[in-house]
């Protein structure tokens, strides 16, 4: 094999792992998503007075294992209005604001 054929397959199984790592990122932070509507919908909170503290909200100092991806995606959740945080630190399921996103990304 030429060394023109050797490069572009080197380049080809580079861009096919790119793109095999961007997908496993992207179904782990709608795991997380998944899970952090999960869990606010299981304990109730569903508004500012049910509202609930929740341990993964901030990243720990100790890493170890796999990426926690569900603090980043909280803080997406808490952009997009989906999940909403009372001034305690609580957090909230706000379905009316999840509702639009989710009928928006349909439309897309």
């Amino acid at each position: 094999m030429s060394e023109t054929v050797q490069i572009f397959l080197v380049i080809g199984v580079m861009v096919l792992v790119f793109i095999f790592t961007k997908k496993i990122q992207s179904v782990r932070m709608m795991k997380a998503r998944d899970f952090i509507v999960d869990d606010l919908k299981k304990r109730g909170a569903l508004n500012e007075e049910s509202a609930v503290d929740i341990d993964y909200a901030s990243t720990s100092i100790l890493k170890i294992g796999i990426r926690d991806e569900r603090p980043k995606v909280l803080k997406q959740l808490l952009q997009y209005g989906i999940v909403g945080m009372t001034m305690e630190n609580r957090f909230y399921l706000n379905e009316v604001n999840m509702r639009v996103v989710a009928d928006k990304t349909k439309e897309a």
